[in-house]
């Protein structure tokens, strides 16, 4: 989540947030299963303002520290290296194989770059900015405009992996956060900073797109969020301090990690990543902390495939 460039409207309403007026507390309501038993540890910590995060393939996650201009490659037992220096973020990632995509602040001119992580290049990929950031089955590129970063795109914009044409606002809704593909590959999911809503997106009719849920709350800040295999929607919810499972089908959420440092440094991202033979959901958060969010036995959180 990037507040750079917000009007006065937008930054009174996040400073009443930290400052305790508003409540965020998760709803519970009937019709979600799967909302008690989750286990919270401690992977890394002490890496500064991270926003986002993607496996590695090899049982560790790559995770971007937008405050120090850095992306870190933490692996399994949770040893922190430097992957890269990246000035102008870096923000959202998304890896195809030995390929991270990265993308830089929207007011940085960074854009949109690869690092080949067996190589160290890095190749510029697009000028297009924003926020989060989504590489479709096809190759395409998503990226996310929260609407506070001064510039003139809104919603969602494509990029189009065979020509390079970019399409800005064409998924128009208000504004968008995170990206997670659906398991069906016929639509996404993008959420509202401001509004706690979370809005699906069909790739073949974007200008169509629908309120499927919202996270309960004056200012939940929802930021970013990931797709399970089941249709299960988990969103970090950075005012709030927590992460929420949401059915997309019926609107139902209820939280199933809470107290992840609300306020300013809570929870920017989350991923469901390998787990010895099982899953688990991973967090970063921009209290500097990488953490991992287990399920209970009766819970199946296998990805959405994207192949």
């Amino acid at each position: 989540m990037r507040l750079t460039g917000m009007g006065f409207g937008a930054a009174g309403m996040v400073a009443a947030v930290l400052a305790g007026t508003m409540s965020s507390a998760s709803a519970q309501p009937v019709g979600v299963t799967g909302c008690a038993g989750w286990q919270t540890d401690t992977l890394a910590s002490g890496l500064g303002q991270l926003e986002n995060l993607e496996t590695d393939g090899n049982g560790g996650f790559y995770v971007s520290g937008a405050d120090a201009h850095k992306l870190y490659d933490v692996d399994a037992s949770g040893n922190v290296t430097v992957a890269l220096d990246a000035t102008g973020g870096p923000l959202g990632l998304q890896r195809d194989g030995s390929t991270l995509y990265f993308m830089g602040r929207a007011d940085s001119g960074a854009g949109v770059q690869a690092l080949d992580t067996t190589t160290g290049a890095v190749t510029h990929i697009t000028d297009m900015g924003g926020n989060g950031l989504l590489r479709l089955p096809n190759g395409d590129l998503l990226t996310t405009w929260v609407g506070t970063e001064g510039g003139p795109s809104a919603g969602v914009t494509r990029y189009d992996h065979d020509t390079g044409a970019v399409q800005p606002n064409w998924g128009p809704v208000p504004r968008g956060e995170g990206l997670a593909l659906s398991p069906d590959h016929a639509a996404v999911y993008t959420d509202d900073l401001f509004t706690g809503q979370v809005y699906r997106i069909p790739l073949n009719d974007p200008a169509h797109w629908t309120v499927v849920g919202r996270v309960d709350g004056l200012l939940p800040g929802d930021d970013d969020l990931t797709a399970a295999a089941d249709g299960s929607l988990y969103v970090a919810a950075h005012i709030g301090g927590s992460i929420v499972r949401m059915d997309p089908a019926t609107g139902a959420t209820c939280a199933i990690a809470t107290s992840i440092s609300p306020g300013w440094n809570g929870p920017a991202s989350v991923r469901i990543g390998p787990d010895g033979e099982g899953w688990a959901l991973y967090v970063s958060a921009f209290d500097g902390t990488l953490r991992r969010i287990r399920p209970p036995a009766d819970v199946d959180l296998a990805p959405v495939q994207t192949s």
